[in-house]
């Protein structure tokens, strides 16, 4: 009984570590099954089978595929932006910790964001929304979102249109400043305006 037991565990682990085996790490990170690369020969030993209604079972290694050339215009982009916001003398705002409210000081920001606007007004704007280091990834992408959100609201409320305002949260992920300090959180806790190129 004892053995059959193990038997049968020892097949589902089997079986279990063949099907694992089949997944591939495509470009953007996706993953998905592998297709069959066996031959109609490889079947012909062990019966009538085609190679079109077979998927091969045994296990694969996994490949990982970069397109550097993507990363570099990825980098590229973000460089124009920059060098867009700095030439346009954009400020970003501030917030307080676990706050999604602006400040009288933010709105003071925004006016003045506002003026360059109206004044440039092809310009394309997209507000990210940016937190410190504590706490989860998932609560900090919703706070983040929030703070683009009422920069993005409040630049409509001072008469910029809706269409030219993106708005794009990245949470913990991209901190301006990396120290472990308060003063350094609150660098991070931000609503970072780019100018789109």
């Amino acid at each position: 009984m004892a053995f059959r037991i193990v038997w049968l565990l020892s097949v589902c682990l089997a079986l279990s570590v063949a099907g694992c085996g089949k997944k591939s790490i495509q470009a953007g990170g996706d993953t998905s099954r592998a297709k069959a690369t066996t031959s109609q020969n490889d079947y012909s030993s062990r019966g009538d089978y085609s190679s079109s209604s077979m998927e091969d079972v045994r296990p694969q290694p996994l490949l990982a595929k970069a397109d550097p050339s993507k990363a570099n215009q990825q980098l590229e982009e973000i460089r124009a932006e920059q060098r867009a916001t700095a030439a346009a003398g954009l400020r970003d705002v501030f917030f307080g910790y676990d706050s999604w409210t602006i400040s009288e000081e933010g709105r003071q920001i925004l006016g003045r964001n506002a003026e360059w606007l109206r004044a440039h007004g092809n310009a394309q704007i997209k507000v990210e929304g940016h937190c410190d280091e504590r706490g989860s990834s998932t609560y900090n992408f919703v706070l983040a979102e929030k703070r683009a959100k009422a920069v993005r609201n409040y630049l409509v409320d001072l008469g910029i249109k809706s269409d030219r305002l993106a708005v794009v949260s990245y949470g913990k992920e991209r901190p301006f400043c990396n120290d472990h300090s308060e003063s350094c959180f609150q660098q991070n806790r931000r609503g970072h305006i780019v100018i789109k190129p």
